[in-house]
């Protein structure tokens, strides 16, 4: 058993046990006992070296586990303003595309305004124009009349 270091006996017990059987069967064997199984309830001592193994490692755990909780919010964070920054450039893009289009409609509709005002205005002319020329007519033949 002396093979052995505490924290190997702690942490293999196994192993530990087959050593104490190993070492007893001989022994027990000479008064005529035969060892067929043995359990080991606990392995303790009294000044806490045991207990204060599994606290190092404990920590150990839950300062990894800490620090992988910290990573998964870190790269959650990272992906979520990734994806924040993908939907503004989305959006920006889609807003620019509407305005742009908007424009357009804008200057094609103030095009046809200004064609369709400026043949309203011409058949205006125009039809001044013929209303004066029917009216100097009537007025020569007035004269011719006179």
């Amino acid at each position: 058993l002396g093979t052995l270091t505490v924290e190997e006996v702690y942490k293999d017990r196994d192993q530990f046990a087959n050593l104490v059987r190993d070492i007893a069967k001989p022994d027990v064997g000479k008064m005529g006992i035969e060892i067929l199984s043995f359990t080991i309830k606990d392995v303790f001592d009294n000044v806490d070296y045991l207990s204060s193994l599994g606290k190092s490692q404990t920590a150990a755990v839950k300062r990894d586990a800490e620090i992988g909780v910290a990573q998964a919010n870190r790269d959650a964070g990272i992906r979520e303003a990734e994806c924040e920054k993908a939907a503004m450039d989305i959006k920006y893009s889609t807003d620019t595309k509407i305005e742009d289009n908007s424009r357009a409609f804008k200057l094609q509709k103030a095009n046809f305004d200004k064609e369709v005002n400026s043949a309203k205005a011409e058949a205006q002319l125009a039809y001044e124009l013929q209303a004066a020329k029917i009216q100097q007519r009537i007025r020569n033949e007035e004269i011719q009349i006179q």
